[in-house]
């Protein structure tokens, strides 16, 4: 049950950060520079914003399972 509601959990935080990423405010003069000639460079900045996060999440869960079992 309580895998269940994690997994839940976890899945409509990440919707809500993919869902909302757009939304968020840009330098316009960086985000208006997006041509067919220049690829848009925004949705990988915005993954590699989420990395820390995820291995923030995956640390403490670590520590959590780790510190149940002792």
């Amino acid at each position: 049950m309580k895998t269940t509601l994690r997994a839940l959990l976890a899945s409509s935080a990440l919707a809500s950060a993919l869902l909302l990423a757009p939304a968020a405010p840009a330098c316009p003069s960086c985000a208006a520079s997006a041509s067919p000639k220049e690829p848009n460079v925004w949705p990988i900045v915005g993954a590699f914003m989420l990395v820390p996060w995820a291995l923030a999440g995956g640390a403490v869960l670590l520590i959590r399972r780790e510190s149940r079992s002792a």
